[in-house]
């Protein structure tokens, strides 16, 4: 497990953030338009908090909706992250995954990533982490070599790989490359098998 899952302060944070889109699916589901402070008060947290992780109406009901849109997918990330094999054939399942993922809902993704941008721009004072998913399956399928690699070169190598999947990669790679989905997945995978070996060829000989 990465430091990202395993500080106690974060995961406090995850767990407000998913109570939070949790308690407003429940009220979707009775077909309200929740407001931040009501989904606040049906969630028993402080408003304040509930506006420091989802500063306006629009911005909850964008995630509520991904997280929906998504679930099945990352269920499947997960369990692919924890199957046999080595931790290359795990990591090339999840980078498989994950761009089968973004590509299927990529509208609604792209949708959430500007509403997120918006909410993050200088001029604001509302930053808060985007949920980390992908850290947290990447971390999981290369669990067997943690140890060998050793906290810092872990981190920083999960910290790349996570430059090389989600729609920010699909965006480098079909906006700014113009590269259909195949070659983009090619790419993804080339690379993210790279980073991988040559993090592996820095662990030092015996």
């Amino acid at each position: 497990m990465s430091t990202y899952e395993a500080t106690g302060r974060t995961n406090q944070k995850q767990r407000t953030r998913k109570a939070l889109i949790n308690k407003a699916t429940e009220l979707m589901r009775d077909g309200r338009t929740p407001t931040v402070a009501e989904v606040a008060e049906a969630a028993l947290i402080s408003k304040s908090t509930a506006y420091r992780y989802f500063p306006s109406q629009q911005l909850l009901l964008v995630e509520v909706g991904l997280t929906e849109v998504v679930r099945q997918d990352l269920d499947a990330l997960y369990a692919a992250s924890e199957q046999p094999g080595t931790p290359q054939e795990r990591l090339d399942a999840v980078v498989r995954g994950d761009l089968a993922m973004q590509l299927r809902h990529e509208a609604a993704i792209r949708l959430a990533v500007a509403a997120w941008i918006v909410r993050d721009a200088p001029s604001s004072a509302a930053r808060v982490r985007r949920p980390g998913n992908r850290l947290s399956y990447v971390a999981r399928a290369l669990d067997d070599v943690k140890d060998e690699l050793g906290n810092e070169r872990f981190e920083r190598l999960l910290q790349a790989l996570a430059m090389c999947m989600g729609i920010e990669s699909v965006i480098v790679l079909k906006d700014i490359c113009g590269l259909p989905d195949e070659e983009a997945g090619a790419v993804k995978r080339w690379a993210t098998r790279a980073l991988l070996e040559a993090s592996l060829g820095e662990i030092p000989k015996p």
